[in-house]
């Protein structure tokens, strides 16, 4: 596993109920949440976190939350006067969560000025995996976004991977700027690792096969369907199979959700990089979000998760 690990994204304060009326503070967002399950999974792989902090009190816990779990955080940069973002978790019964933001002023919607983006492009050539999702793009503006594709292109073309992930989330951006952003990052990405639900939720398709085909179409080389309970679908241009494979998903019971999915990718592009197959590395995916969600909040205790030292 030569090389870095880097993930884009927002790390936000996340704030979760207790017993007794409590509330938990912890780093968390969808870019955080992989790239503290690939550390743990891999710990070797150096991992890299690039976003923008502010300088208040929720941006120092945020980077303390990172150190402990040996993420690098020298390409954040921080903003004076800047915030982190904030949220809080409501779980029900069945495991499902609601999310409440607090994040229209964080500090990340302002990374990739001229300053940083020199910074990451001089020491781009260490990485060997870019990591960005929907959430990513949707904070942006426009210019930042194009800067962002450039930047993943830049590491495809060097022989490096993008992983991206949808996660779309409606109240970040409208329909059509959505379509046509994750369309161009499906471009440049060599592995996308997409939920079903969201795909619905952006593009109206009423089969995983449709929403398959649709990726597919694009040109991504591999592509990872998630499909919840359910396993999830591989397939791409590269795949070798001439239908999709369904991997099923371990069956558990679900206390919370949060970070199934970001887990998922962890698990999957961990066993990817120590040569495992996509269906080999499908599986460990599985593996790790089921253990994910029987435990609350989106980071559960590292003694929980599956090794990764097994034969792929």
């Amino acid at each position: 596993m030569s090389g870095a690990f880097w993930s884009v994204g927002e790390c936000m304060l996340e704030l979760r109920p207790q017993s007794q009326g409590t509330l938990a503070h912890a780093a968390a967002g969808d870019s955080y949440n992989t790239a503290v399950y690939l550390k743990r999974l891999a710990p070797d792989m150096p991992v890299r976190y690039v976003s923008a902090l502010g300088d208040d009190a929720m941006s120092s816990l945020i980077r303390d939350h990172m150190r402990d779990e040996r993420i690098d955080d020298s390409l954040i940069d921080i903003r004076a006067g800047g915030t982190a973002g904030l949220y809080a978790i409501a779980t029900d019964a069945n495991g499902e969560r609601r999310f409440t933001y607090w994040r229209a002023q964080s500090a990340a919607r302002s990374m990739l000025s001229a300053a940083h983006l020199a910074q990451l492009g001089a020491q781009l050539a260490e990485c060997r995996v870019l990591l960005l999702t929907g959430i990513t793009l949707a904070i942006l503006d426009d210019e930042r976004r194009a800067a962002l594709l450039s930047l993943a292109a830049q590491v495809r073309t060097a022989g490096g991977w993008v992983a991206l992930d949808n996660n779309y989330r409606p109240a970040l951006w409208d329909v059509a700027t959505a379509r046509e952003w994750m369309r161009r990052a499906a471009q440049v990405c060599t592995h996308a690792l997409f939920s079903f639900d969201d795909e619905v939720l952006l593009h109206g398709d009423r089969s995983p096969a449709e929403a398959l085909g649709r990726i597919a179409a694009i040109g991504v080389p591999e592509v990872v369907l998630k499909l919840g309970a359910d396993g999830c679908l591989i397939g791409g241009t590269a795949a070798r199979a001439a239908q999709p494979v369904h991997v099923p998903a371990l069956t558990v019971r679900a206390v919370d959700t949060t970070a199934a999915g970001d887990s998922f990718n962890a698990g999957y592009l961990a066993q990817r990089l120590r040569g495992a197959s996509s269906i080999k590395a499908a599986e460990f995916g599985c593996a790790v979000a089921a253990a994910v969600v029987t435990h609350p909040g989106a980071i559960i205790p590292a003694a929980a998760l599956p090794s990764l030292n097994t034969e792929p």
